[in-house]
């Protein structure tokens, strides 16, 4: 199984490229962040050289918490305090590239679908296929991948530009992202997604 990358067809979604994970001073920083942006911006840059949409996705809570869900039952301390509109962090990065006119959506859950217009925008524009990148892996890019699956599109997760923090292992020692990201992907590829470098998506990426 090899999908067709045509441009016309394909969507780059850009999953919570937001400050909230680059600022050392909030709970949700963690350092892969800063490594992966370099990839992040070239698939933004490949993607927008050919002129296939690019969809900007963010994180964003009310103040009040009302609407977070059962999300709030696994926020660690300091953590009610990320995410929420208006706050100072939960823009983009400064250093995300920005097309012009982006095409952009809020969300308040880990699946990029659930409460938000991605299907029927993408639908409207006659996506096939979606390339998934952004943070973070097994949380929202893990989340977002399946369920782009659930809904019939054609689904490329972007191995280079995806990225998340250190876990713990049910045992409690140490979760390296590094092996999160590669058993994330291994089970994503045995049967919800082509897995791709950024290379591949390049190479393959197509008028």
């Amino acid at each position: 199984m090899a999908y067709d990358l045509q441009a016309a067809t394909t969507a780059l979604l850009l999953v919570d490229v937001q400050e909230e994970y680059f600022d050392p001073t909030g709970p949700a920083s963690f350092p892969e962040a800063s490594a992966k942006l370099p990839a992040i911006n070239e698939l933004i840059d490949a993607f927008s050289s050919q002129g296939a949409p690019i969809i900007y996705i963010r994180h964003v809570h009310r103040a009040s918490g009302a609407d977070a869900g059962r999300m709030g039952d696994f926020s660690a301390e300091g953590e009610e305090d990320s995410f929420l509109e208006g706050g100072a962090r939960v823009g983009y990065h400064a250093g995300l590239h920005i097309v012009d006119e982006p095409i952009e959506l809020t969300k308040t859950r880990y699946d990029s679908f659930i409460g938000t217009d991605l299907d029927g925008i993408l639908r409207t524009l006659g996506i096939r296929t979606v390339v998934i990148t952004g943070y973070m892996t097994s949380f929202c890019c893990d989340t977002t991948t399946r369920s782009a699956h659930g809904h019939d599109y054609e689904t490329v997760f972007a191995l280079d530009a995806v990225g998340g923090p250190d876990l713990e292992h049910l045992d409690g020692t140490p979760y390296p992202s590094a092996e999160v990201l590669a058993d994330v992907a291994a089970a994503l590829a045995a049967g919800f997604a082509e897995v791709l470098t950024n290379k591949e998506i390049v190479e393959r990426l197509h008028a």
